[in-house]
């Protein structure tokens, strides 16, 4: 009897200590950061190559509030930034060749507020929802240099970008206060509208509206939040 009782407080102190991260009342903290850098080298080509990179970085705090068990209502704000290079050369008949640089800088921030749900799996191991309405705000400059015909053009650009979107995830706790998230988007709608400057005859203005579903674009983030 004595052991059954035991095995029976065991088992009741495992299922509470795999709940209590997510519990009413309960906080997270977190957030996740990002890198890519990508490289372009040419193809042999008799009249034209190109070379390029592109760098790019995101960092994401988000902090969360459970107003019931396993469901939080939380906030992101983050901050990230792009440089691409590209580098073209041509080649028309026996004359010099000629060389066009471009170099396109931006920088943004954003705010997203987010609803998130918890189901449990097994120990330590939880599969959650998330739904994320939100808006940036960012700046671009685009430069353009050319040795041909000796043109140079910079352009500025104001950037404003509206998403929502919903990601499915898993969170690993290793311990009781710590979890290791991966997550992806299943469903998602952008809509960014880039305002000129009008300084140069070749800028434009632009708006860019998509909307993707399913695993075509997975694109799957890494986060770390602490409960408490």
């Amino acid at each position: 009897m004595k052991k059954q009782l035991l095995t029976l407080v065991a088992i009741c102190a495992i299922a509470m200590g795999a709940n209590a991260q997510t519990e009413k009342g309960d906080n997270l903290i977190g957030g996740s950061i990002g890198f890519n850098n990508s490289k372009q080298k040419p193809l042999n080509s008799t009249n034209t190559f190109s070379t390029g990179n592109s760098k790019s970085f995101n960092i994401a705090p988000r902090f969360g509030h459970f107003f019931g068990k396993n469901l939080a209502l939380g906030l992101q704000i983050g901050y990230g930034g792009n440089k691409s290079e590209s580098q073209s050369t041509y080649f028309l008949g026996s004359g010099s060749p000629q060389f066009i640089n471009s170099v396109d800088k931006s920088h943004s921030f954003n705010v997203i507020p987010y609803l998130r749900y918890y189901v449990d799996i097994v120990h330590k191991f939880k599969f959650f929802g998330q739904a994320n309405v939100g808006m940036a705000f960012g700046k671009s400059t685009y430069n353009l240099t050319s040795s041909g015909n000796y043109i140079t053009e910079t352009t500025h650009y104001k950037t404003t970008y509206y998403q929502a979107s919903i990601n499915p995830g898993f969170a690993f706790f290793p311990t009781k206060k710590w979890a290791v998230e991966l997550s992806f988007p299943l469903l998602a709608y952008s809509k960014q509208n880039m305002k000129d400057d009008g300084v140069n005859l070749n800028s434009q203005a632009s708006s860019n509206e998509s909307f993707t579903f399913g695993f075509s674009s997975f694109t799957p983030s890494v986060g770390v939040n602490l409960h408490f």
